[in-house]
């Protein structure tokens, strides 16, 4: 395996599986996901404790892994924002589910760039510009994640939960920097809307 400078919490680690296993997959893929990770990932992910800290890389593999299920713009990224969005329910703890009913977006995003460092270290840091927030409008960045293969689309799956969580119901989450051909771009856009 390659070790990156990139480590995260291993509840992250252990939520994607839980996600591969999940039944989002069928069975035969399901399969093919985890058996295609490296033999360092599959010891790593057998030993991994909720809090402690780990490489990205079997992360990594397992976010190519998804990607590689459907090998397409859309499919890829419905499955990528789809993992996002059950690590962050799954990871959720009860008092900030509670918490999340009472922040606005705005407090929302201002917050994630807290949360990124709470979980990862060496792989970047979100940049937020709320300045529009009172049209119904955020903009974040991820700078710095090169190497996080997809991490920027399990990232919306992140703010799609968080957004659902406030009780909004009509709001979208864009992207730009992200494709299947520049899959951890040195910076990724987003833009968040919702309805006032």
């Amino acid at each position: 395996m390659t070790t990156t400078t990139g480590m995260l919490r291993g509840y992250t680690l252990q939520r994607t599986v839980a996600f591969i296993e999940s039944g989002y997959f069928d069975e035969k893929t399901k399969r093919q996901i985890m058996d295609g990770l490296p033999a360092e990932s599959k010891a790593l992910l057998a030993a991994a404790k909720p809090a402690e800290w780990y490489p990205r890389d079997a992360l990594v593999h397992m976010m190519r892994g998804i990607a590689a299920v459907k090998n397409d713009e859309v499919g890829s990224y419905n499955d990528l924002v789809e993992s996002g969005r059950f690590v962050a329910s799954e990871a959720t703890n009860t008092f900030l589910k509670l918490l999340m009913k009472v922040l606005t977006p705005t407090l929302y995003a201002k917050k994630t760039p807290e949360l990124w460092a709470r979980d990862h270290r060496g792989s970047g840091h979100f940049e937020v510009d709320a300045d529009k927030a009172h049209e119904g409008r955020l903009r974040m960045k991820l700078v710095g994640a090169d190497g996080f293969d997809h991490i920027g689309i399990a990232g919306i799956g992140f703010l799609t939960f968080g957004m659902a969580a406030m009780g909004k119901r009509d709001f979208e989450v864009t992207q730009k920097g992200w494709s299947l051909a520049t899959p951890s771009p040195h910076e990724i856009l987003y833009d968040i809307r919702w309805k006032l």
